[in-house]
């Protein structure tokens, strides 16, 4: 069982609204894939929170889904710029406050930073650390401006198991804490043993408890926007961990899945016969 903690709200694009938040992303392409996967979040009592809560159904997602009678669904407004996204959300918003739920503990625990900036999140998550010590925590840590600052990095370092890391994140880690090796900075303060660093184009690199692997990504041809590629990434990655792939082997179908979803516009496919080739 693979359980998401945080965000899931609407991305209203240019020409169309589409459910989104990156531990939505995870869940739902993990499920997708056969695992079973669940999703911790709150919701507005409005329309858009419906709307959340018949797509959580439709997709088989064991839905954690709490309901906020005071603050509205979270919405993000995404502008693309030669297929690059900026977001702008809304504050004020339902998954600002999610709560504790009973219930079993997961085999892996997925979480990141934008949801930690919120204290009452805080407060949730660290209930779940003691409540699921046994689970792995994958953290993605999904650095959004302005809504992080140390004390919330800390927490999502402190807390992970499993560390999914971009280029960017890598230097705001080097230049705000002084480090020149941030991945052996990591080791020895955090304790994090497994590290995914993705570079965009560049490709993507593991360092796993002392083991080094490097994938390439395809040339990508007809590149519609890069939502959601880190995400797609961590569910591939995280499918061949279950499934005890080569890690060379789960790096490079992950590194190949985030290419489709690059070439696909928004985070989730519409066409689901783009997971049969990542399945297992």
């Amino acid at each position: 069982m693979v359980l998401s903690f945080g965000e899931v709200l609407m991305d209203c694009f240019p020409d169309k609204n589409v459910i989104g938040g990156a531990p939505f992303n995870v869940a739902v392409h993990l499920k997708r894939l056969g695992e079973q996967a669940g999703i911790i979040t709150k919701v507005g009592d409005d329309e858009l929170g419906s709307q959340i809560h018949e797509i959580l159904i439709r997709e088989g997602l064991t839905a954690q889904l709490q309901i906020d009678e005071n603050y509205p669904t979270g919405r993000v407004d995404v502008t693309l710029k030669n297929g690059q996204p900026s977001y702008h959300i809304h504050q004020g918003c339902g998954w600002e406050y999610i709560g504790v739920n009973k219930i079993a503990t997961p085999n892996y625990f997925v979480f990141g930073s934008l949801a930690l900036f919120f204290e009452e999140n805080k407060k949730s998550f660290n209930e779940y650390l003691h409540q699921f010590e046994k689970a792995t925590f994958v953290c993605d840590l999904n650095l959004r401006k302005p809504y992080y600052d140390k004390n919330s990095v800390e927490l999502c370092l402190n807390a992970a198991d499993i560390l999914k890391i971009n280029d960017e994140e890598l230097d705001y880690l080097s230049k705000s804490y002084e480090i020149v090796d941030a991945i052996d900075w990591l080791k020895s303060e955090f304790g994090i043993h497994k590290v995914i660093l993705t570079e965009g184009a560049k490709g993507a690199t593991l360092f796993w408890e002392g083991e080094v692997i490097s994938c390439e990504v395809q040339k990508l041809q007809n590149i519609q926007d890069t939502v959601g590629a880190g995400d797609s990434f961590t569910s591939v990655f995280l499918h061949g961990v279950i499934h005890e792939l080569p890690l060379p082997v789960a790096m490079q179908r992950a590194a190949d899945f985030a290419g489709v979803i690059c070439q696909t516009s928004g985070a989730v496919p519409v066409d689901l016969m783009v997971y049969e080739k990542f399945k297992f």
